[in-house]
């Protein structure tokens, strides 16, 4: 059971042409990430939510988050996603952006507490969209494309954020179905990922994940939305 397309992506003026790594067209100025995808997935991780239709929200043990890393020298205003993977996400993706944990040098998200249940730890930014397109991946798998009309403003790393993680989660009805997040090449070699039940679990995976960031620009901190 996989996905339907959920509507047009935002295309616009100042178009870049990066035919060349098989990536689609858009408004953004700048590749930030390029991981290619593996054919027909690779080594693919599950990356899904159970959404709940009680006052539970997402709860079962199946569900499941994958984050990759990646890192910005300067600041970057992120209006550009790309991704692939096959399986159930009819309710669309959530997308998030996490700090490293603070407390650790391991390789590991801060978001590992706020889905260990504390959700008085926040991401910089969490939202669900349909907005994106889908088109044929190699070896069977999907090409989703998202172009966001308010770029997501990430600050550039340092000594106190040495990485930043993004995960995509598909959204579903289904109880025990999955969406698994293609794997990918050319950049991140390792995944962190979120499995509610057995514990919860949270692992250390040996390989990237399939994905493009791209930027309009650098990152700006008043007035770049509207508001201060």
């Amino acid at each position: 059971v996989g996905c339907k397309s959920k509507g047009n992506s935002m295309r616009g003026i100042g178009v870049i042409v990066a035919a060349a790594a098989g990536l689609a067209t858009g408004a953004w100025a700048s590749v930030i990430v390029t991981q290619n995808p593996v054919s027909g997935g690779g080594v693919s991780r599950w990356s899904q939510l159970w959404q709940d239709p009680g006052p539970n929200g997402n709860d079962l043990d199946g569900d499941s988050v994958c984050w990759e890393d990646f890192t910005l020298a300067a600041p970057a205003a992120i209006n550009h996603i790309e991704w692939w993977g096959q399986g159930a996400c009819e309710l669309g993706f959530r997308i998030e952006f996490w700090k490293q944990d603070p407390g650790t040098i391991a390789y590991q998200p801060h978001g590992v507490f706020y889905y260990g249940g504390d959700h008085t730890i926040t991401p910089l930014k969490r939202f669900d969209t349909t907005a994106y397109t889908i088109s044929p991946g190699p070896g069977g798998i999907s090409h989703y494309v998202l172009d966001l009309a308010v770029p997501v403003q990430v600050p550039a790393n340092d000594a106190t954020n040495p990485r930043w993680f993004i995960s995509i989660i598909g959204l579903t009805h289904q109880a025990f179905y999955t969406w698994n997040w293609a794997q990918g090449t050319g950049g991140s070699t390792k995944t962190f990922q979120f499995i509610r039940g057995e514990g919860p679990q949270f692992r250390v995976l040996p390989e990237g994940r399939a994905m493009v960031l791209g930027s309009v620009g650098e990152a700006c901190y008043a007035n770049c939305d509207g508001s201060t």
